[in-house]
Order: structure tokens, then sequence, then C-alpha cells
């Protein structure tokens, strides 16, 4: 039971680590929860993983983790309370047995003498109340998953307010508390919040309902509970909590298209110090922070999913440190088991394949429809309103549970007319909306239908090419595309494309916006924009008030593709601001977007320049952000000694893996005086602590760097002066072993 701990911790300690290294920044939110959900069942299934022998001493961290009251020798174990009376080893081992870790070795023959009661007595007892603590840790984690799971089916079940949402139940909580959901049950302290705040929040909890995100909260709780002596754990559990959260904001700003500031403020109101159950899921997190940073960061592109690669190696080499061969007969009782786990995992990551491609195809900010779909009858569905001072604030779906669609509009209340009793018309030149309901109160919801003008549907078949799309008509009335639109477009292009009007539609650009478009692209760019051109500035934010900005950060002359591009990579006056003012200046707007990609920051360019490093140059910033130079490692490296370095000689510190500790574990040995290029020069060829000291301890107590680094040169070290010393070959000098190393001839003549 022991070894499994350790093994399973240890895998559980790889994979959070992997994952803070490399994964963590990265907006593949479901690739992570994919990820982070399989290393919880591989820290429990690695340790039953046997190889056959690959590689040379395969399975070591077995050997030198303690086993279970056992004392290990070179070929065999022997219970520790079973010794013989007399080794039968002893007189032709080169050393003594092993003991488990932490336990002290005692001759045989004293074991003897001394009865094995006493060392017996002392291993068992350690072992037997560390194993007792475990098992208390276990008991009582365990019992604090079922209290959780407890106070959520009596809420449930006491709870006299709740409401049915497709297959989402609301329960409305009597008391005030933080809100969150469990599987398809979402609490929520309705009084506190207003409509706004209160669909937000209904919304982020049917996405984790409908991602099924208390599945990965209670197999990490689970996980925690056996392994609660191991903090890599607690580390991973919170990592599953935190990427639950940030997919469900994405979804809530990608898919649900909310407004992204709203949103994010709404997270700020809501943020009271009630906290949910762990085993919840909750929109009240304690990492508000780390939320919104991620809500704002730039998407990752799918180039980055490279750094999976590093999985298979780094997961399969963990297995082969972990568990020692297994023999071919083990080898054949298990293929068929094996080639099962094989399929069932294949399987797995086949079915993860969609959402991940899902997520990267994620639509942009620009459009006031949410997955519009060419092939379902979007004519009449279901409306859903408040009132904001003048206006009607109407969300359409197609169903009233979850829709795979819906559009957000608000239109001028004068703009509807009464038609009767809770009816309601709005006409333009596209058609007619008719609302049944009482649009007039302050929070209303009814049916719709939507009733194409046949007379404009012939005027656009005249004009332009219609898409195949069903619902074209209804994009066009609520865009507020009618004939003096059309009849525009048509003045500036020989042929009206109905494909793109399709798309200025989808993503709401004005006749007013799209003439403002125009005039940019003629007076930056010197030509007439094509349609594709104006969705694309639309989607990308580009607007009269952007190119101001970039004017007067004293970009002149920019074509509005390079605007757009500098939009894209998010450059804006107060990061080319921060530039100036850490001295990195005269930059043209490519420079600018080469630092923003690369990740130029100008806080850390200042705190280099408090190091004394003058002449900080932006492609010599990019090199030092490329290589991890930050103050941090200056300030490590000075703490080990090295106070006058130059950035060449940190980027070469970093480059061949320098850090304090390596640097000062050197130190200690004798070489206070070592220069930098002696480190480096060391690091090079290996020449590391634990070879140094192996060194002298072999005879050689007077040894230098450079001697140290040509023996590691001719792969002389500790153990082979040992055995050159068995043999009857003891030298004074390193240059006598490289000798005997190189020549191995005239041995009697190099006798001392």
């Amino acid at each position: 039971m022991n070894e499994f701990l350790y093994k399973a911790s240890f895998i559980a300690a790889v994979a959070f680590l992997f994952y803070k290294v490399l994964l963590q920044r990265e907006s593949f939110f479901s690739a992570n929860r994919f990820y982070l959900i399989g290393c919880l069942v591989l820290a429990f299934t690695l340790p039953f993983v046997r190889l056959p022998a690959l590689i040379r001493h395969q399975g070591y961290l077995a050997t030198v983790w303690p086993q279970n009251g056992t004392v290990k020798d070179s070929s065999t174990s022997i219970p520790a309370t079973q010794l013989p009376a007399k080794n039968p080893f002893q007189e032709t081992a080169s050393k003594p047995p092993v003991t488990a870790s932490k336990l002290i070795y005692q001759d045989p023959e004293s074991v003897q003498k001394n009865s094995t009661e006493p060392v017996a007595r002392t291993r068992y007892s350690l072992s037997f109340w560390l194993f007792t603590l475990y098992l208390f840790g276990v008991a009582v984690f365990s019992g604090r998953l079922l209290l959780q799971l407890g106070i959520i089916l009596f809420r449930i079940r006491q709870s006299v307010d709740k409401v049915k949402d497709d297959n989402i139940v609301i329960v409305n909580t009597a008391q005030q508390q933080a809100p969150c959901s469990f599987f398809h049950y979402v609490f929520i302290y309705a009084d506190e919040y207003d409509f706004e705040t209160y669909h937000n929040i209904i919304e982020h909890e049917k996405i984790h309902a409908r991602l099924g995100h208390s599945f990965d909260l209670l197999l990490a709780e689970v996980a925690a509970i056996f392994l609660w002596i191991n903090p890599f754990i607690w580390l991973l559990k919170k990592e599953i909590e935190k990427n639950n959260e940030y997919q469900t904001d994405a979804f809530m700003v990608e898919k649900v298209r909310v407004d992204k500031q709203q949103y994010q403020l709404n997270l700020l109101q809501i943020a009271v110090p009630n906290r949910p159950l762990s085993i919840t899921t909750n929109y009240n997190q304690s990492l508000l922070k780390q939320r919104i940073m991620m809500m704002n960061a730039k998407r990752s592109t799918p180039h980055a999913y490279w750094k999976y690669s590093f999985l298979v190696p780094v997961f399969f080499g963990a297995l082969l440190l972990l568990n020692k061969p297994a023999s071919s007969q083990e080898i054949s009782e298990k293929d068929t088991q094996k080639n099962t786990l094989s399929s069932e995992s294949a399987d797995r990551a086949q079915k993860a394949i969609p959402q991940i491609k899902k997520d990267l195809n994620s639509s942009d900010e620009s459009s006031i429809w949410n997955n519009p779909d060419s092939k379902t009858d979007m004519s009449s569905g279901y409306w859903y309103s408040h009132q904001e001072n003048q206006d009607y604030c109407l969300e359409f779906k197609g169903s009233q549970g979850n829709s795979h669609w819906n559009m957000s509009r608000c239109f001028p209340k004068n703009s509807f007319q009464k038609t009767g009793d809770k009816h309601f018309e709005l006409t333009k030149d596209a058609g007619t909306l008719q609302l049944s309901g009482d649009l007039q109160a302050e929070v209303s919801q009814g049916k719709y239908t939507f009733m194409e003008n046949k007379d404009f549907k012939n005027y656009l078949a005249a004009n332009t090419t219609l898409p195949e799309e069903k619902n074209f008509v209804l994009f066009l009335f609520f865009a507020d595309v009618n004939r003096q639109y059309v009849e525009f477009l048509k003045s500036q292009y020989q042929t009206l494309d109905g494909q793109r009007l399709l798309e200025v539609a989808i993503h709401g650009i004005s006749l007013t916006e799209y003439k403002g478009y125009i005039a940019l692209f003629e007076q930056y760019s010197q030509k007439k924009p094509s349609m594709s051109e104006v969705i694309e500035a639309k989607i990308h934010g580009v607007d009269q008030q952007y190119v101001q900005q970039i004017e007067k950060m004293g970009f002149q002359g920019l074509s509005l593709s390079k605007i757009m591009e500098a939009k894209i990579h998010g450059i804006d006056s107060d990061y080319v601001q921060r530039l100036k003012e850490a001295g990195i200046t005269n930059l043209s707007m490519d420079q600018v977007i080469e630092a923003k990609i690369h990740g130029i920051n100008p806080n850390s360019i200042k705190e280099l320049r408090a190091f004394g490093f003058g002449g900080l140059t932006l492609a010599k910033m990019i090199e030092l952000n490329i290589h991890g130079i930050t103050a941090a490692y200056i300030q490590e490296l000075q703490s080990a000694g090295l106070k006058n370095l130059t950035l060449d000689q940190t980027l070469e510190a970093k480059i061949h893996g320098l850090d304090a500790g390596s640097i000062k574990e050197i130190r200690a040995l004798g070489f206070a005086n070592i220069s930098f290029e002696e480190i480096r020069n060391a690091r090079i060829h290996g020449v590391d602590a634990d070879f140094i000291k192996g060194l002298k301890e072999s005879g050689l107590p007077n040894l230098t760097i450079e001697k140290a680094i040509e023996a590691k040169i001719h792969a002389i070290d500790g153990a082979f002066i040992q055995d050159a010393k068995k043999k009857g070959f003891n030298f004074a000098s390193i240059d006598k072993y490289i000798s005997f190393k190189i020549h191995n001839q005239a041995i009697e003549s190099l006798k001392e």
C-alpha cells in the first residue's frame, strides 16, 4: 500500500508541474480539462502498469522508496522479522544489504546477539502509526465529502421554491448564499440580484451543468481523499476548479454572447464572502482576478497544441522510473487486458476531439447572433424582455429551455405598435415581427412570429444572389437592412453578393457604420473596400476612434490593414506609452506588434535596467524573453555569487541551465572563488556537485575544476577510480588516471 501511495503521489506531482509549466496559460480549456481529469486516472493506474525491460535502471524509483517492512538485498528482499541468524551472502557481498529509507541497518550478527525483536518492533511501530494516521485522514475527508452530499440533498428536499428550466432545476434558497450548482441543480438566492445579473448567473450555472463539471469536482475530491498526504493532489484539484471556471466564462462570452465588460462587473458584484460547498461549481470563486485576466487574454492559436506532444515522453518516462520490468510470463498474461485498456483510451480520446475542435471554432464578438442556423426555421419562437430607459431589450430564442441559437437586440419603444390586448407589431421593409405577451411590463416574455415581406424578397432576388439560407430576410430585418441600404451597396459595387449581405446583417453593420468604414479605407488605404474587408474590420473592432488613437501614438500613414493587425494583437496607447517610459522608443508599428507577440512587458525592462543593464533594445529584450531571463533569475544568480555578469553571460547561464542551487553546491565543495567561465564549462560538460564529490571521496581532495572537467571528458568518475584502486592502481593525480584510461598499457610502470 505504501509503495502505491508513493507512486501515485509522484505521478500527481509530475502531472501538476507539467501543467503549470506548459499548459496553464493556454486557452484550450476543453483539452486542459481532458488532461487534468486524465492525470487523476493515471495517478491511480500507472503504479500497476509494468513494461518489459527497455532501459538500464528501469524501475529505479521503486528501489529507493520504502518497502513495507522489508530489508532489501541486491538480489532479493527478506522480511525484517525473518532475518536469518547468519547472512548467507556475508562473505561474498561487496557491501551490506540496503535498508528501507529512514531505517538504520544492523549487521546480521548483531541482530542474532540482540534477537530480532528490538529492530522489528521499532520498524513496525513507526510504519503502523504512520499508516494509522493516513487512514484517519482518509476517514476525515471521506466524512467531509459525505456531509457535503448530505447537505446538498437536504437543501434540495427541503426547498419549497424549485423551478424546472428544461433539464435544469433552479432551487431558490431562503437564506443568502453564493450561487452554485451541483449536476443539474442550481442554487441561488434570487432576491439579491437584478434581472440581468440573475440571468447571467443562471446561464453561467447552466453551462456548468451542461458540461458536467460536477463530475470533475467529485472525481478530484475522491482522488484528494486517497492522496490527502500529497500537496500536489490538492494543487491539481484547484487547477481543475480553475479550468472549469475558465471554460464556463469562455462559453458565456463566446457562445452565450453576454457583454464581456458587464459580465465581469457582475462577477465583482457577486464577490460576497458566502462560501459554497467545495463539491459544487460556483459562480463566486476566490480566483476572480485570474478569471477576468483569462477572459481578457489573447486566445491561444492552434499552433500551441505542440505542447501536448510532450505528454507521451513525460508520462512514459515516469512509468519507466516507477515500475520494475515485467517478466515475459507476466507480459503474456496481461496482453489481453492491455489491449482492452488501449482500445478504451483511444475511444475516450476520439470522443474528446470534437469538443476540442468546437472550442477552437469560436465566433467573433461583433455578431448579434449566437450560432445562427441556416437549416432551422427561425421565423417563430420565444422572446424575453426587460426595459432600459426608452428601449425594449429583447432576447429571441428557438425554445423556452436550452436553445441552440439566440439573438439579443434593443428597440425603441415607439417602434412597436399595439395591435390588441398583449399583441404588438414591428414593421420594416423586410417584414413584420409580431409579439404576443405583455411587452409593456418591466420584465416579460412571450412568443413571436416573423412574416417576410414578399415584395422585398422579390426585390432582393432581382438585385442580388440569394444565399442558401432559410432565415436570410429575418437576419436583414434585425440588422435594419432595407431598400435604401441595398441601393447604397449597389451604387458601390458592380454586383451585390447575397452571402456578403448576409454576413453584414449577422454582424450588425448599420448603413451609417458601413459608410464610415468606406471613408476610413479611402482615407488610410486609398481604396474602396470590398464587403469582405468591411466585415473583417467590424469583426476586429477597427473604427474611427481606434484609428485616431493609433495616430495619437505617433504612427502616421499606416494602411487600414496594418491598423487592423495592430488591433488584432491588442496594441493600445497604454502599451506603447509604457514601452516609451521603459526606454524602448522610436519603434515602428511592426516592431510594436513584434514586442506584443513576444510578450514584452515594459515593467520587466525597467527591472532589468535597475540591475545596471543599459542599451536594452527591442531585439535584445525579445532574446531575453525567449530564454526566460527575468529580474528574479538575475537575483538568483547574484545570491549564488555571480554579481557582475553581463547580459550575454546571463543568457549563457540560462541556456546552460545554471541556477543558484547548483552553483552553491559546487562552491560548498571547496571552490569558493570559482569564476563564471569555470562554472559554465563545468555545466557544459555535465560536471556537477555529485560528480566532484565522488572524485574527492575517491582520494583526490585537491582537485581543481579544470581537472574535474578533464576527468568528465574522459569518463573518469569516483566509481572508476575505486575500481582501479581495487586492481592495485592508486594514483595521486587525475592525469595518471586519464593516462591509465587512455592507454591501458605499461600498467606495471605506472604503479606506485
